[in-house]
């Protein structure tokens, strides 16, 4: 085993790792409703401090893949940004069609058992509001694109990575059947992409944090 293959088979240990941490991260979730307000409130902070710390991991074991500074964003990165957005959309919605079609679903089991987390109490509503836009983000973006993309594939590999950022990032996501798992593989595979050719993960927070933003506006527009 050569010092490549050995640093990437390091970084797959390293990956396996974040893919745990952003399992556990959610945990505290099932407790923002139960128990007096002290300890929903402990709860509360054990989720916060669970994503800052997996963050904080996530960004050692990134910088040590790709070290040096994080590089601005271009009005070709923005483009690209904003392409890669309407190209999920567009997916997202005719997929939605047929998923309601054939399986008589109107939304993905990922986005029904979000809803209900949210619809549980309002300190519920608050707290996965605030980190499915501010640290979910930050999180899978390090995981699953940063790290999986960076550290387990070669700079000359570009369809692969993209292709099994995608499938990774849609079996985390609990799809009941073949069309909501393609949802989120396209989705994973379009932030792989935008990743790929920009080189900078800020491109994909971004998309990753404005698709959730929009996806929590809707949901708590319709629990309310």
């Amino acid at each position: 085993m050569n010092s490549t293959q050995k640093q990437n088979f390091i970084n797959i240990g390293w990956f396996l790792v974040m893919l745990i941490l952003v399992t556990i991260v959610q945990i505290p979730l099932a407790f923002l409703s139960r128990g007096a307000s002290w300890q929903r409130g402990l709860w509360a902070v054990v989720y916060a401090a669970g994503f800052l710390v997996a963050i904080a991991i996530g960004l050692w074991i990134y910088r040590r893949i790709v070290p040096g500074k994080w590089q601005r964003l271009t009005g070709q990165d923005w483009r690209l940004m904003v392409k890669g957005y309407v190209f999920m959309m567009v997916v997202e919605m005719s997929l939605n069609i047929v998923n309601m079609l054939a399986f008589k679903e109107t939304s993905t089991k990922n986005n029904d058992l979000i809803a209900t987390i949210l619809g549980k109490s309002p300190l519920s509503l608050i707290m996965l509001s605030l980190t499915a836009v501010l640290a979910s983000p930050v999180l899978e973006e390090l995981t699953f694109r940063g790290i999986l993309v960076s550290g387990c594939f070669s700079k000359e590999r570009f369809w692969l990575p993209v292709v099994a950022s995608g499938i990774v990032f849609s079996l985390v996501h609990q799809s009941d059947n073949p069309i909501s798992w393609l949802i989120y593989a396209i989705m994973g595979g379009t932030f792989a992409y935008v990743y790929r050719k920009t080189g900078k993960l800020q491109t994909t927070i971004f998309m990753h944090g404005f698709n959730n933003l929009i996806a929590m506006l809707l949901m708590v527009t319709a629990i309310h």
